[in-house]
């Protein structure tokens, strides 16, 4: 079978990846979290609801920020003045989390920063050395909390930790896919399929090249060909990565191997945003594959 030339390619490649399973799965995730998130947060504007509610959830401080509009930096300045009034050792400022810890086991920090929300201008301490344009802003007020009525807004607070976890799993989907199909061939062609097989290019173990599949022939254990996967919804770093790794693959092919192929299967919007990238990554590679084009596995492998 001939190489799939890059325009095709490009024109069948996947800007969203559906799977309904996935898709189901997180819409009821949504909903549960959205109705547990209520009943948490319903006594946040009362000290005593506010420190239960941090004593006993771990991204408490980082909802309140969201749900406030206050910045990280912002109450990370905040926090580094309440050191600084109690004279501790301060070498450098603590993150969201780091205060959160911080305040579990100092009630003296947990006083100080409910009463910031709770209080805020209207505590004489806290306006003495706050701007209150700046202090109001950190106030749970009623608008706050009607906040906690509106779905929409729930939704937004929760939306990045699930659009992580949802883009995961979409791929681990394609992944999956991907895989059951090798599985297929190679119980067709008496392969052996080997996931994650070390391939070190210098043959010291100083360093290895990332492969995804080695397909071998079980009677002569010969390497068929190497697959590499990649699937990205958006642009990164890591692109770039993947791709000096797929030229690393073949150079240590044509260096070892004479009948060995090297198949790239590749797809999402992310790369249609990093195409510099991606036409790298089809000229080093014997067949480069997207989603779509799945169905030539079986002629290349054969």
């Amino acid at each position: 079978m001939n190489k799939i030339p890059y325009k095709e390619f490009i024109k069948s490649i996947t800007m969203f990846f559906i799977n309904n399973d996935v898709d189901r799965k997180y819409l009821e995730k949504r909903a549960e979290k959205l109705s547990t998130l209520k009943q948490q947060m319903q006594n946040i504007n009362t000290l005593d609801g506010l420190k239960a509610y941090i004593r006993n959830y771990e991204d408490s401080l980082g909802n309140l920020l969201v749900i406030l509009g206050v910045s990280t930096e912002l109450f990370k300045r905040v926090i580094s003045m309440f050191r600084i009034q109690r004279q501790m050792d301060f070498k450098t400022e603590w993150d969201v989390k780091h205060t959160r810890v911080f305040m579990l086991s100092d009630e003296e920090m947990m006083n100080k920063v409910c009463t910031l929300f709770v209080e805020g201008p209207c505590n004489s301490e806290l306006s003495t050395n706050i701007p209150s344009y700046r202090l109001r802003n950190f106030v749970i007020s009623d608008t706050v909390m009607k906040r906690l009525q509106n779905d929409d807004f729930l939704d937004f607070l929760i939306s990045k930790d699930f659009d992580t976890q949802y883009n995961s799993d979409v791929s681990l989907a394609n992944i999956k896919q991907v895989e059951n199909l090798l599985e297929k061939i190679c119980n067709q062609e008496c392969y052996r399929l080997v996931r994650n097989p070390k391939v070190d290019p210098v043959g010291n173990g100083t360093r290895e090249i990332q492969v995804n599949y080695a397909i071998q022939n079980e009677a002569t254990d010969e390497i068929v060909c190497y697959v590499k996967y990649s699937f990205n919804i958006t642009t990164s770093r890591g692109q770039s990565y993947f791709k000096r790794s797929v030229k690393d693959l073949r150079d240590y092919i044509r260096s070892t191997y004479q009948n060995t192929k090297q198949i790239v299967i590749v797809d999402g919007a992310g790369w249609i945003g990093r195409q510099s990238d991606l036409k790298d990554i089809w000229d080093y590679t014997d067949y480069c594959l997207n989603l779509n084009s799945l169905n030539h596995l079986n002629d290349i492998i054969i």
